[in-house]
């Protein structure tokens, strides 16, 4: 697979937004307890700043493959996660249209078109999405009732296999 060679104005773009996507990543870490992990020889708060650093360093060599790479690996937990709080944080205080939670959605999009929930991961899946979304203003009430038809007919056959 032959690598996109940007321009320099492409180039420069993207490294301000990986720039300020990592960096806001690291302020999120920084800015909530349950981030921190502090021993006799580690400071986790110590760690994101130093990290805060090297991303300064990194931009300024134009070292772009590292910073994309960098926003991928601290935020895989998130996107595992599901946490939508901190892809709204990241568009709110980047100002850009992000959505780390693409794959996810489009995985949930694929089971609703397929009528069927098919294995249990999928079936977290959709419980997940049902949860957020009621938890969202305004409440998609259709797409959650479609969801939770799903997840009933998913129940359902689960139960009349173990009947059998």
């Amino acid at each position: 697979m032959k690598k996109e060679v940007l321009s320099k104005e492409a180039k420069a773009i993207e490294l301000d937004k990986y720039k300020a996507l990592v960096i806001a990543t690291l302020d999120y870490c920084l800015e909530n307890p349950s981030f921190h992990i502090i021993t006799s020889d580690y400071d986790s708060r110590q760690h994101y700043t130093n990290l805060k650093v090297q991303v300064e360093e990194n931009y300024v060599k134009g070292r772009l493959t590292r910073l994309k790479q960098w926003f991928r690996d601290l935020t895989e937990g998130f996107v595992e996660a599901k946490d939508s709080k901190f892809n709204d944080y990241l568009k709110v205080r980047t100002k850009s249209d992000i959505n780390i939670l693409t794959a996810y959605y489009i995985r949930i999009d694929k089971i609703i078109d397929s009528g069927k929930i098919a294995n249990d991961d999928q079936f977290r899946d959709i419980n997940s999405i049902v949860d957020y979304l009621c938890q969202t203003t305004p409440v998609d009430e259709d797409k959650i009732t479609v969801m939770n038809i799903l997840l009933t007919d998913y129940e359902e056959r689960k139960m009349n296999k173990r009947g059998k």
